[in-house]
């Protein structure tokens, strides 16, 4: 506390000023508290329960400036943020930053430059969240606090600063309690690393320990690549080939894994009829088939009670998931490619499955063989039939025909299946290609087609402007106009000068009469300036000999470019 006096005779009075002690900050709350006694302010600091109305708001603003008068600009930051205008507030947060229940009597350094820098952003009316300071004081925490960044970050509810400064100087005396290590005056938990003192077992240097010695003395010597550039435990190509070795053992887990079905006490019947996985998986465990597809089915079993039925599953668990049994029909591929019809008897309607499975032990029981050898992996019929398997980790599959039910996709679906056809050919398409089924009709537009389109280049520089009026002209002709003209004319010629924008326009009968508007327009420009170049397409009205001539005899350039791309010309006719 410092011993300042005022002169005016207003403000705190000698000995109230507090200076960030944090040694002193006790007697100086029972000096200010009596000080406040005077003001007759104390009981806006300390509340008695017996009090049910709270000081208004002017009190409690008054009660602020008096308690900001007696702080210094460090503790001034604490408490202009949390508590503005709230005297009592202020009060409490300075008693849990001073006082705070395991604080070590130590500054921490980040919280502090925080602070300064929070404050000055805020003079400067910049907005500062506790959540931003929060994140610059963990950003310069060292390596031995990442368990307490990683409770304060995953905290549910967010922590104000306060309680942040409080929790990490908690923090850091439990550290130091447990490391046995009694704090020096001058210690703070940002204090660098301690260089060695030792000697290096290599080069007998000091300063640094012989694993971190990079000496070229050393000798090094890797066995992998057979190279003295390094040691084996730094190698690179070493670490690679864990790499990957480490990414195909996981690849191969996620292959290698056993297909488990999972029973479902209740069953969503939108997806009944809507199953995306059509395909039959071979299960050499299942009893009988199980077919999760209604439409599938071409008869069911009347007298069958799927109260009674109960499927056990490979994990024990069971499940009263049967609906119906019945006879299934399946379109298969068989090994010539030519699709056949199978029917799976006794099959069961489970439509909470999301796959198909079929049943090695009912089809073997009817006489059908399979072969799973390791050249060989097929499904032999009584009648002599074929059919190939397809083997995807450790699971096998059936090659089935989608049913075309299960085929409807939305018009923009159809358009990128068809290589981004124009939605017009893809709704005519559905009238003549079998099993195509269109299931919305919205135009959505493609982004890939609207890439596609733009231009990501030019091929050619743009052209020099002109510094002079009448050196550069552009002309076309517009036409037919309809209606004709009151005097009989249907052609628009126009000229429009590159430099100043002047736009002349002769209107024509008949395209021959481009020569004489060209006479016109060279007569009327003639008090202006001379004509040094013009620029138009390759209609015949513009290469005709005649046209050409009178350029020629005016000492005139003629340039042409192709139909429609006279972007000068162009934009103008749009914009007319």
């Amino acid at each position: 506390m410092t011993t300042t006096t005022n002169s005016t005779g207003s403000g705190p009075r000698r000995g109230f000023l507090f200076d960030g002690n944090e040694s002193k900050y006790e007697l100086w709350e029972v000096k200010f508290l009596g000080y406040m006694r005077l003001q007759k302010l104390y009981k806006v600091f300390v509340r008695d329960a017996s009090e049910k109305d709270p000081p208004d708001a002017s009190t409690q603003a008054g009660a602020f400036a008096k308690l900001v008068q007696c702080l210094d600009d460090r503790s001034l930051s604490l408490v202009i943020r949390d508590a503005r205008d709230d005297g009592k507030k202020a009060l409490e947060v300075l008693r849990q930053h001073y006082q705070g229940k395991g604080k070590p009597r130590i500054d921490i350094c980040d919280s502090d430059i925080a602070e300064s820098f929070a404050t000055a952003l805020r003079n400067a009316e910049e907005a500062i969240s506790d959540a931003l300071l929060i994140a610059m004081v963990l950003k310069g925490l060292p390596r031995e606090y990442d368990t307490f960044a990683t409770v304060v970050v995953q905290r549910e509810k967010q922590m104000t600063f306060a309680e942040f400064k409080s929790a990490l100087r908690s923090q850091e005396e439990s550290a130091k309690t447990h490391g046995g290590k009694a704090a020096s005056a001058g210690e703070n938990i940002m204090l660098t690393k301690q260089k060695f003192d030792g000697n290096c077992f290599k080069c007998g240097r000091k300063g640094h320990k012989s694993a971190e010695c990079w000496s070229k003395t050393s000798e090094r010597w890797c066995s992998n690549c057979k190279s003295k550039t390094h040691e084996t435990k730094n190698c690179r190509k070493k670490k690679d080939a864990a790499k990957t070795a480490a990414e195909k053992r996981m690849s191969s887990e996620n292959n290698e894994h056993t297909f488990a079905f999972t029973s479902k006490d209740t069953i969503n019947k939108s997806c009944i009829n809507n199953k995306s996985n059509s395909s039959l998986l071979v299960g050499t465990g299942a009893t009988n088939h199980i077919i999760n597809d209604k439409s599938k089915f071409v008869d069911f079993d009347k007298e069958f009670n799927p109260s009674t039925h109960v499927i056990e599953l490979a994990d024990g668990s069971k499940a009263n998931v049967v609906l119906e049994k019945g006879n299934a029909k399946v379109k298969l591929y068989d090994v010539n490619g030519n699709a056949r019809e199978v029917m799976l008897n006794s099959a069961l309607y489970v439509p909470s499955y999301e796959q198909n499975i079929f049943s090695v032990h009912a089809a073997t029981e009817r006489g059908a063989s399979i072969s799973l050898d390791k050249q060989v992996k097929q499904l032999k019929c009584p009648d002599g039939t074929t059919f190939g398997m397809e083997q995807k980790g450790r699971l096998y599959y059936l090659n089935s025909i989608s049913s075309s039910k299960n085929s409807a996709c939305s018009l923009h679906e159809w358009h990128k299946i068809l290589g981004h056809c124009n939605y017009g050919d893809v709704q005519k398409l559905e009238n003549v290609v079998e099993g195509m089924n269109i299931s919305n009709y919205d135009e959505v537009e493609c982004t890939v087609c609207t890439k596609g389109k733009m231009c990501q280049f030019r091929n050619r520089s743009p052209d020099e402007r002109v510094t002079a009026q009448l050196d550069f002209v552009h002309c076309d002709l517009a036409g037919l106009i309809d209606p004709v003209g009151r005097d009989g004319f249907k052609y628009a010629l126009s000229f429009v000068d590159d430099y100043s924008g002047i736009i002349m326009v002769y209107f024509l009968k008949c395209k021959s009469d481009t020569p004489k508007a060209l006479q016109q327009f060279l007569a009327d420009a003639a008090p202006f300036g001379r004509v040094k170049r013009v620029r138009s397409d390759n209609g015949t009205e513009f290469t005709s000999h005649k046209f050409k001539s009178i350029l020629r005899e005016n000492r005139i350039r003629h340039e042409t470019s192709a139909p429609y791309s006279h972007i000068k010309m162009e934009r103008w006719k749009e914009h007319d």
